[in-house]
């Protein structure tokens, strides 16, 4: 080997023996006890502490204020706190505790040969805070030699405390952590209006007797499922860089915005947000009265709602399917064949006529149960434009009872089945609705469209055989 490699070899031998030497007459300096841990505030209640400062590494000091039950940030900026962040700020400091105590005071000198600095616990306390009228002050210091704690004292205490870091994490954090990095701050279910504005679209929402209804461009039932998405979507919305110095409303886009949303809850608080420009990175400038100017991700204009189609609500049927107790199915080709079907239920399952496979009918009353459209086809269409869509007559349509005598039996479903386009979807409508929807193919292959279809996917093989035999011949 090469006199230097030994010589490299020796030194990083020796750095290691002095760690570990180190840390052993530290171990040894533990305060014998009964081997619970020693809490550094004790008695410290989390909810009682009134503010916090913590000092950043380069020099900055961080001041949170707890005003209510709200925190917020008064240095270096005023800003709402992170509602999280703080409280774990206060966890923090009311939970930190030690299983690891050194006490350079004590008597046996040889134990404790080093003096503050290399614990790095020499310099000014880096958490100020304050509780229940009382002050108090943290240092913290440097990693120990094993990984995963840190040493801590205390001011006024002579003692080093060794604490896991993972618990002095939320004493380190940075501000843009500790700023409250949402664009709404709302409760959902005292929403009761939404309103999404772009250039070529306005869509409103209002909420009444706890259902969503839009009231613009059109009148119509919302989809409540596509209105909630929405709702997530811009509650779960985050500043990624806060602009506190920004540009002019011109270069932010501001001053003609791709996009503008406005909220109403109940007790009249009004919630605004402006969408702009494009910005690197894939960002996209934004404003709130809560944020101030920002910068989000530019995804979130591809998921608001360019239409009142995407939050109409486009329910084809909808009912528990083990209500159904009777259905009739009937179908009506265009120069061909018509066939009928009915099914009773009961108690050893669907009695259909012809016969279906066995569980079909379930399976079928399943499907139309929760049936939707993807999308609007047209809202109302002249005879001919409806029988180009294979709805004058339907080619299919299938009707569901619940229980009751024939005649006063509810009417659970009602559904018309046109032509299936390539690209589009089956064409399909509610018998009390003159809009005109498109299914999505993928779920249409569950539904019969023709007599041909029923006979070759649902009806029993004996039943299927039976249509495809010669007619017999004439005696």
């Amino acid at each position: 080997m090469k006199p230097r490699n030994t010589l490299i070899l020796l030194v990083l031998v020796a750095l290691a023996a002095t760690a570990l030497w180190r840390f052993e007459l530290r171990e040894g300096a533990r305060l014998e006890g009964d081997g619970s841990r020693t809490k550094l505030f004790a008695g410290l209640d989390a909810a009682k502490i009134e503010w916090v400062e913590l000092s950043q590494p380069g020099g900055e000091l961080l001041r949170l204020e707890k005003r209510g039950e709200a925190w917020r940030l008064t240095k270096p900026i005023e800003f709402a706190a992170d509602r999280m962040a703080a409280d774990s700020v206060a966890s923090a400091l009311a939970e930190l505790a030690s299983d690891t105590v050194f006490d350079p005071a004590a008597e046996d000198a040889a134990k404790h040969p080093e003096a503050l600095e290399s614990y790095g616990l020499a310099r000014e306390p880096r958490v100020r805070f304050a509780a229940a009228g009382k002050t108090y002050a943290l240092r913290l210091g440097d990693p120990t030699p094993v990984a995963g704690n840190s040493y801590v004292s205390l001011e006024g205490d002579a003692r080093v405390f060794v604490v896991p870091q993972w618990q002095t994490s939320a004493l380190t954090k940075p501000l843009k952590e500790l700023r409250d990095a949402r664009l709404f701050d709302f409760e959902r279910e005292k929403l009761v209006k939404i309103v999404v504005v772009r250039a070529e679209s306005t869509v409103a929402l209002e909420k009444k007797d706890g259902a969503w209804r839009l009231t613009a461009p059109l009148g119509d039932a919302a989809d409540e499922v596509a209105v909630q998405t929405l709702i997530s979507d811009l509650q779960g919305l985050r500043a990624d860089t806060f602009l506190d110095a920004p540009p002019s409303d011109d270069e932010l886009g501001f001053s003609a915005p791709a996009a503008r949303i406005e909220l109403a809850a109940e007790g009249g608080a009004s919630y605004a947000l402006v969408l702009g420009a494009k910005r690197e990175g894939d960002k996209l400038a934004a404003r709130s009265g809560a944020s101030g100017a920002v910068e989000i991700a530019a995804s979130i204009l591809e998921r608001l709602p360019r239409s009142a189609s995407a939050l109409r609500d486009k329910t084809l049927a909808s009912f528990v399917s083990s209500d159904a107790q009777r259905f009739t199915l009937s179908f009506h080709e265009p120069g061909g064949e018509s066939l009928s079907v009915t099914g009773t239920s009961s108690a050893d399952g669907w009695k259909t006529e012809p016969a279906m496979e066995a569980g079909a009918a379930s399976a079928l009353m399943a499907e139309i149960a929760s049936l939707s459209g993807r999308e609007i086809a047209a809202e109302s269409l002249g005879s001919k434009e409806l029988a180009a869509f294979g709805l004058a007559p339907a080619r299919a349509q299938l009707r569901v009872f619940g229980s009751g005598d024939s005649a006063a039996a509810p009417v659970l479903a009602d559904v018309r089945l046109g032509v299936l386009r390539v690209g589009s979807g089956l064409a399909a409508q509610r018998a009390d609705r003159s809009v005109v929807y498109w299914i999505d193919e993928a779920r249409a292959a569950a539904l019969p469209q023709s007599a041909a279809q029923f006979r070759a996917s649902f009806a029993a093989k004996g039943e299927a055989r039976a249509s495809k035999a010669p007619p017999a011949p004439a005696p």
